[in-house]
Formats: structure tokens, C-alpha cells, sequence
């Protein structure tokens, strides 16, 4: 059991009204391992109830350097994802960066916005949604306009695949989220890591040639960047990328 939190941040005067009513015992856990787990909450506020996505990271066994690196590792998460909300950046708002403290450890808290309607890209409802020639069309614009917005403020995502690119079912916006591995840094070679991820992910869902040099083209004019500059960078991490892909999820090939 947590004895103590502590709200850190939150966004703004709403989402510090949020924060006051998180309750952790409340979450619905969906996705854990040993140091991450990820769900959902409901919080009650005198308008209502409001739905937030919670993420929490446990520093169990971190001791001394070590517990407060990976502290600091949290709160660049949290800032990354504030200054892409901020930004106008197609990313659910966050609310909150809590620290909870037990005696035999710390956990911070990133909550940010439920997205009510909206499902990975990876689900049947999503996948079904981009099948027709024209949702398909705008879902690629968008993706490639949402990875050229990111890199323009300097920020590398990480892990930009269809796995953490939300899709709303009601008017067709994709969000991008997770933003674990996101770093303030725009070298060549990361920016072109992010693209060939997607890249990866767009064939691993049988997009189509097409689609993808259509991805290529669309992220490039985005950043600003001949295309034929951003392919020749992507082309190493695609084949590394591909390679330990055929060894890690061989189903997918």
C-alpha cells in the first residue's frame, strides 16, 4: 500500500481538481509488467464523473542515483507530453505527474485524458475503419502529419508505430501517445529511426507499397526535407529494424 502522494504537476486548474481525486486502489489495471503498468480510472467531480488513462512507474529496487534518474526520466516524459499538448500537437491532454511513497518503494503517476471513442490502430475497429480507399488515404496524411509535427519541435517519439496511435471512431483524429522512449533530441539518425518504426508497422499491417512511399512523401514535405534525402536515411534502421522483427515476431512475416 502507498501511504503518501504528492501531486508533482498538473496541467492546469481542472486537471489539479482531477489529480485531488485520483485514487490509485481505484485503477483498472489492463497492461502491467515489473516497473510499468498502464489503466484506467473514474474520477468524481462535482460536474461528474470523468474517465482518466493512468500510467504508473514503480521504482521498486532503485536505490539512491539510481531511483532519482528514473524519477527524472518520468518527469521528461511528463514535460515531453505537455509541450506537444501545448504545441497543438494531436496527443490526449495530460493531467497530472503524481509521486506516491510507500516504505519499501515510489511510484509516479502520469495521468492524461481518456479517449472515450478511440482504439489503437492495431484493433479490428481501427483497422476496419481505414479499409475504404478514402479512410485509408486521410489516415496516412494524418500519421505522416502527426510524425513531421513531432520532430519539428525537436522531439523524437521513440516508438511511433500503429500499437501507440489512437483513432477516434467518431470523427476519424488520430493521436499519437506513449511517450516512454520520447527524447528532446532531432539528429538525422533518430528522426529517421521514428520514420522507418512506422514504416515497419505500416508493412507489418499489409499496407501497400503505395501507401507507404504515400506516407514517405507527405512526412517529408511535413519537415520540409526531400524525399529522396529522408528514404536514403531510413532505409539502414528499416532493414535493421525488419531483421529482429523476423526473429522476435516471426508470425508477422
Amino acid at each position: 500500500m502507498l501511504d503518501e502522494f504528492e501531486i508533482l504537476h498538473s496541467y492546469d486548474e481542472r486537471s489539479a481538481n482531477l489529480a485531488v481525486g485520483f485514487d490509485c486502489s481505484a485503477v483498472q489495471w489492463f497492461k502491467q509488467s515489473d516497473k510499468i503498468k498502464s489503466g484506467r480510472c473514474v474520477v468524481s467531480l462535482p460536474e461528474g464523473d470523468v474517465s482518466c488513462f493512468v500510467k504508473a512507474y514503480k521504482t521498486t529496487l532503485f536505490k539512491g542515483l539510481a531511483r532519482r534518474y528514473f524519477a527524472n526520466k518520468v518527469k521528461d516524459i511528463w514535460g515531453i507530453h505537455c509541450e506537444l499538448y501545448a504545441k497543438g500537437v494531436s496527443v490526449p491532454k495530460p493531467v497530472a505527474l503524481i509521486r506516491g511513497r510507500s516504505e519499501r518503494n515510489n511510484t509516479e503517476y502520469i495521468i492524461s485524458e481518456w479517449l472515450e471513442d478511440a482504439s489503437d490502430m492495431r484493433s479490428p475497429l481501427s483497422c476496419e475503419m481505414v479499409s475504404s480507399d478514402e479512410n485509408r488515404g486521410c489516415f496516412i496524411l494524418q500519421s505522416a502529419r502527426l510524425l513531421g509535427s513531432i520532430h519539428q519541435l525537436g522531439i523524437v517519439h521513440g516508438d511511433f508505430k500503429y500499437a501507440n496511435l489512437m483513432l477516434s471512431s467518431t470523427d476519424k483524429k488520430l493521436f499519437s501517445v506513449d511517450f516512454d522512449g520520447a527524447k528532446k533530441q532531432s539528429n538525422k539518425r533518430l528522426l529517421a529511426k521514428d520514420v522507418a518504426r512506422f514504416l515497419v508497422s505500416m508493412a507489418e499491417a499489409d499496407m501497400s507499397v503505395e501507401d507507404r512511399d504515400g506516407f514517405l512523401l507527405e512526412y517529408a514535405e511535413s519537415v520540409n526535407v526531400d524525399v529522396e534525402a529522408v528514404a536514403g536515411r531510413v532505409e539502414a534502421p528499416y532493414k535493421k529494424i525488419v531483421d529482429r522483427h523476423k526473429i522476435k515476431y516471426p508470425d508477422r512475416y
